[in-house]
């Protein structure tokens, strides 16, 4: 994640050039809807989202998990409840790492949202 914050440093040391970053991150499918079903109340479903290489990118923030994100945020949630994003714009990465059983796989997911606003707190208060 860090390595993708950084648009490709790490450490010191550049390991993909700002251009690979930016293919990787950038929409490559269009307004082809992703299948997520966030977003009913802004009448966007399954349209918030597009695919990057490996990758979601956020179009428009919605409820759920990326409620504080900024558009063009980019990650994935996993299927036991992991996920990533990074929100290049606030310079933050998130990471959940978790293997959920019993409570909902989805970005409206109440732990997911905490996490991430518990998250934003955190650092806004550091800045």
């Amino acid at each position: 994640c860090q390595l993708l914050l950084n648009r490709g440093t790490f450490g010191g040391r550049r390991l993909l050039s700002e251009a690979a970053v930016r293919y990787l991150t950038a929409i490559h499918t269009g307004d082809l809807p992703t299948g997520f079903f966030q977003g009913e109340s802004y009448g966007h479903r399954g349209r918030n989202y597009g695919w990057g290489i490996g990758t979601c990118v956020l179009r428009m923030p919605h409820e759920g998990a990326a409620e504080v994100l900024a558009p063009g945020s980019f990650g994935h949630g996993g299927a036991w409840g992991t996920q990533a994003w990074i929100d290049p714009a606030n310079g933050i990465a998130y990471v959940l790492m978790v293997q959920r059983a019993n409570f909902p796989n989805s970005d409206a997911s109440e732990v997911r949202r905490s996490f991430q606003a518990a998250a934003s707190a955190a650092l806004a208060r550091q800045r």
